[in-house]
């Protein structure tokens, strides 16, 4: 069984929901909540019941790596 990542909160930082953040990215929520099973992302509930993620958290997750640019001689 996979445990799931959810971190009680008190705070609100930069949290958003599973429907704003699956829009955000152009995704399914159900993609979201895999990432949330698998430990890819940390979910956060809201008064024991909301599921929430933090912003900055899924843009690091799919922000495409930069490529190092090759300097050296001809290809």
């Amino acid at each position: 069984m996979v445990e799931k990542t959810f971190v009680e909160t008190p705070e609100a930082r930069n949290l958003i929901s599973l429907k704003t953040a699956a829009a955000l990215i152009d995704v399914d929520t159900k993609t979201i909540r895999n990432w949330i099973a698998a430990g890819d992302l940390n979910g956060y509930r809201i008064n024991g019941r909301l599921l929430r993620v933090e912003r900055d958290e899924l843009l690091a997750l799919v922000r495409p790596a930069v490529l190092a640019t090759y300097s050296g001689g001809a290809a």
